[in-house]
């Protein structure tokens, strides 16, 4: 219909206009309504308040004289551990660090590698002569490698003086008690205290402890035997209370160059001081060094030479019969015959073997 009188023009705009405000005002209040049932965008994506858990580092593939050696040692039954000289990479700066630490992970990825021997007698001329020194470099190492080889134990072994200073023996001995004293202060950093200090870290799981014993005739001149002043270096481990803190490990040199020089007399003695004694006194295992390695100008093995056997060897195969646990030092580059002979001549006698990883 036309409208004549143009006068209600806008009379007429003017309700279709309120009319359209009032329907927009009614869908904008019920979209407002709906979305307020909604949660917001923002809430649906914000990320986990819970801290992310450790990411670990991709390695590349072990290839090699040592990968092939940490593969044959597992064929052969042994378990595997990595042999590495940390501090002296760490020393070295960021750089060198970082690829050793990158080789470890690469073989600590092998199947049968069950850990990482980060340092040889550690605090023991090795540079780190503090222990705040010591803390550092624990925390480097078992940052980094917990990030490469996540899962894998880590140990280091050392050297405690004092240890063989017959700790605690009543009555007290005058030479013993200088000998403490001058252990600790020319070791203050491998201190009984500092050490114990090094194990409430928790950064490594397991430690392979030299006793530091002394010379026979030292002993001898104290009124004692080194079979007495072992028995005194475990009971003051345990009195430490070590054990509760990481997995002990003993450690002794019985290599020696050409053949055994020793009795089979010599050879019981020797594995009653340095593999009866440290079990009963709470090692779990005994790390025998070493399998074969040039050493002051000479071929140090346990064996005699071509793998024939000895007092001291028989005496060891004894121990690995009756469920002792003991571990030796192996390194491809060092053969008595062959990669695989060697091993299956060494898993009469051994669980476990270090193998060197080529980190220096």
């Amino acid at each position: 219909m036309r409208f004549r009188n143009d006068s209600h023009i806008p009379l007429i705009l003017i309700v279709a206009l309120l009319l359209g405000l009032a329907t927009a005002c009614r869908q904008q209040s019920a979209a407002s309504s709906i979305q307020s049932s909604i949660p917001a965008a923002s809430s649906l994506t914000r990320p986990s308040t819970k801290p992310a858990p450790t990411r670990t580092v991709a390695v590349a593939p072990a290839t090699g004289d040592f990968a092939d050696a940490v593969r044959a040692a597992a064929r052969h039954g042994l378990g595997v551990w990595l042999e590495s000289d940390l501090v002296k990479r760490w020393r070295q700066g960021t750089s060198s660090f970082n690829q050793a630490v990158a080789q470890l992970g690469s073989l600590a990825a092998i199947r049968g590698v069950v850990g990482i021997k980060i340092a040889d007698e550690m605090g023991y001329h090795d540079g780190l002569t503090t222990a705040s020194q010591i803390k550092s470099f624990l925390t480097a190492a078992s940052t980094a490698l917990h990030r490469v080889a996540p899962g894998k134990q880590l140990l280091v072994d050392m050297i405690v003086p004092e240890l063989g200073c017959l700790p605690n023996h009543q009555p007290p001995l005058l030479w013993a008690t200088e000998c403490t004293v001058k252990s600790r202060g020319q070791y203050p950093q491998l201190s009984t205290d500092s050490i114990t200090s090094y194990l409430q870290m928790h950064a490594i799981s397991v430690l392979d402890l030299s006793t530091g014993l002394l010379s026979d005739g030292s002993y001898a001149g104290w009124g004692v035997d080194r079979d007495d002043a072992q028995q005194a270096a475990w009971t003051a481990v345990r009195a430490l209370g070590w054990p509760s803190l990481v997995t002990l490990h003993a450690r002794k040199a019985l290599a020696h160059p050409g053949n055994y020089p020793g009795t089979a007399a010599q050879a019981a003695a020797d594995v009653r001081t340095w593999v009866d004694l440290p079990l009963a006194g709470g090692a779990q295992s005994i790390d025998v060094w070493t399998w074969r390695q040039m050493y002051q100008g000479s071929v140090n093995r346990l064996l005699n030479p071509d793998l024939q056997s000895n007092a001291l060897w028989a005496a060891l195969r004894a121990r690995k019969a009756k469920g002792d646990v003991l571990f030796t030092h192996f390194s491809p580059h060092s053969l008595e015959s062959s990669l695989n002979a060697d091993l299956g001549v060494m898993a009469q006698v051994f669980s476990d073997v270090f193998v060197a990883a080529g980190t220096g």
